[in-house]
């Protein structure tokens, strides 16, 4: 990626950045000087009229900008409305590549003409993604695989929308302190370019496949399932291609689908639940990554989640495996003594001794999912609790609202927690938004 794209994307992202910050302020303003009767209708407008800003960008830009944007698409216990319903367009395929890249791609990776892989290799990829797109195929030996391949020049274009998210998030950081993400995107900046080299995610599908007790004839593994879920086999790989088995199944978000086959909606959240579970709390190594594109559903019962994409693991240490599991117990059962005790395990640090509001904070983790029809009140709840929290900071604190407004409380964010809030976050709007807000407990 030369130079001049280099810095047109970063003026594209910095200038819509600072685009609907002023906005926001504005309707912020705006909305000391209407009624109620019509705030609902202003904040509505802004929210329509910047979501659609924020997905032309994320379209045009590509990239890292689709991820984000797919993660934001599943929060409907916390997004306005206007943005999900935008948003969840970014779970569609995106435009595919030319095949004569892909092909060119393969046969540079596996140092081996196309024909002498394949016999047969569908021209029309299964799915295009931000990262890569996935084609269907047989090998010369008869095997049924899929076949992912890297977008040619995704990983200059991935690296630099790191750079200029890191830098939007500074300037939040500066603009409004108290919203200071950079714990969030440090981890990601860590985690993301492993994403690049598909060798990176081999390992981790065949390490997590060996975790959960899935049966593998490859490698010879007669190992009842642990969990019941399933994982395709990897068969090859290198940094920008991956060949993996061919598994039929139903997309979790084709409820007509799900509804013909007969699938158990409970069951199925029920199992991924499980799976995510014993990856964290038995395992240490979890995928970071369940957006709804990362799941099918077999089409033979009993309907099990077939588990896609381990680009984005990541691992944690037994003292955090613990730490997350009081944080959860201390939750659920209300114990605030417990709460801050697991928060200093896991090296989570507050500039305040506030149990109650800290317990307040991180129920707000663990709550049962939320379908999108009840996000609306679930938002208004959300902000009804924070202004109690900022309140009775105020007091605490003997700050004016002003100095209150800029207070983060909290000084220290753990970054092997981020990923595990970004993964129960994914699961809970998963959860929400495509299966009408069944029980969620991780």
């Amino acid at each position: 990626m030369g130079w001049g794209n280099i810095y047109k994307r970063r003026l594209r992202v910095f200038t819509l950045a600072l685009v609907i910050y002023l906005d926001y302020k504005a309707a912020q303003k705006r909305a000391k000087w209407v009624s109620k009767s019509k705030t609902n209708a202003l904040w509505e407008k802004t929210h329509q009229r910047n979501a659609k800003r924020v997905l032309n960008m994320m379209v045009e830009m590509e990239g890292l900008w689709v991820k984000l944007g797919q993660y934001l698409s599943t929060r409907a216990d916390v997004l306005p409305e206007a943005y999900i319903s935008l948003l969840k367009q970014l779970q569609d395929s995106l435009p595919p590549r030319p095949l004569e890249e892909v092909c060119q791609t393969i046969e540079k990776e596996l140092g081996k003409p196309m024909d002498d892989i394949f016999s047969r290799f569908v021209e029309a990829p299964l799915a295009t993604a931000s990262i890569a797109q996935v084609h269907r195929a047989t090998l010369t030996d008869g095997k049924e695989v899929v076949v992912k391949v890297q977008h040619k020049g995704i990983k200059e274009v991935i690296l630099e929308d790191l750079k200029n998210a890191k830098s939007i998030i500074d300037w939040i950081a500066w603009a409004e302190p108290q919203y200071d993400f950079n714990p969030m995107i440090d981890e990601w900046c860590k985690e993301a370019p492993k994403e690049l080299d598909f060798n990176h995610e081999a390992e981790n599908t065949r390490k997590v496949s060996m975790n959960l007790g899935v049966r593998s004839e490859h490698d010879g593994m007669k190992k009842e399932n642990w969990v019941d879920v399933l994982i395709p086999e990897v068969f090859q790989s290198s940094e920008k291609v991956l060949i993996l088995e061919y598994m039929d199944g139903i997309r979790l978000n084709d409820m007509d689908s799900l509804e013909a086959y007969g699938v158990d909606k409970q069951k199925l959240v029920e199992e991924i639940t499980r799976a995510y579970a014993h990856q964290i709390y038995v395992d240490g190594f979890f995928n970071g990554d369940p957006h709804p594109g990362n799941f099918l559903v077999s089409k033979e019962p009993p309907h099990r989640p077939i588990l896609l994409d381990f680009g984005l693991t990541k691992s944690i240490s037994s003292s955090m495996k613990q730490a997350l599991a009081k944080m959860f117990l201390a939750c659920a059962e209300g114990d605030h003594v417990g709460l801050l005790a697991s928060f200093n395990e896991m090296g989570l640090k507050l500039r305040v001794d506030m149990p109650e509001q800290a317990m307040n904070i991180a129920t707000v983790f663990f709550r049962t999912s939320t379908s999108a029809s009840e996000a609306l009140e679930n938002i208004k709840s959300l902000s009804e609790q924070r202004e109690k929290n900022m309140k009775a900071l105020q007091e605490k604190m003997k700050m004016n609202k002003k100095e209150i407004q800029h207070f983060n409380p909290i000084d220290a964010f753990p970054g092997d927690a981020v990923i595990f809030t970004r993964v129960v976050n994914l699961l809970r709007g998963l959860f929400g938004l495509f299966l009408g807000g069944l029980d969620f407990i991780l």
